[in-house]
């Protein structure tokens, strides 16, 4: 009885000793490969913003986008926003099962972005695209100015 008790007992402990907790998930970044964004933003208007990026393979999947934003450091007529996209996979997949013809997506960014305030000339947006060789992030910068653009005219020719 004592040995079946030690068996069962045993056999309890090796079943709920199980790590075996399913898919795990790490976050990755995909690179941002263009956004469309207006010429120019008029103040209370609404505006959708779209990016398009790139996973890195077909077991990536787009979780998000990842900003910060700020008064630009070096002139405080622009606002900025540095913008990532975030993606998910399971690392313990060895080999990716999902079909998929392209890595190429896009996403909305912002459905209603809107310019309340007029403290601000430009708003910049830098898109993570990249990294140089050391390591350093490179970014799509797009600058929309607020309120429309003067019409260029061309200089005035004053040798007649």
């Amino acid at each position: 009885m004592k040995r079946l008790i030690l068996l069962f007992v045993s056999a309890l402990v090796l079943v709920s000793c199980n790590t075996d907790d399913g898919p795990s998930i790490a976050y990755d970044v995909a690179l941002i490969t263009d956004a469309d964004l207006p010429e120019y933003f008029e103040k209370d208007e609404t505006y959708e913003i779209n990016a398009d990026y790139t996973l890195n393979s077909a077991c990536h999947k787009f979780v998000t986008f990842d900003s910060s934003q700020g008064r630009n450091e070096e002139n405080d007529s622009i606002y900025e926003y540095n913008i990532t996209v975030i993606s998910s996979y399971d690392p313990a997949l060895t080999e990716c099962t999902v079909e998929n013809d392209s890595l190429s997506r896009t996403s909305q960014l912002a459905k209603d972005f809107r310019v309340r305030s007029e403290d601000y000339t430009t708003y910049r947006f830098n898109f993570l695209s990249g990294f140089d060789s050391d390591d350093k992030p490179e970014y799509i910068t797009i600058d929309v100015p607020v309120g429309e653009p003067e019409p260029e005219t061309p200089e005035e020719n004053t040798n007649a």
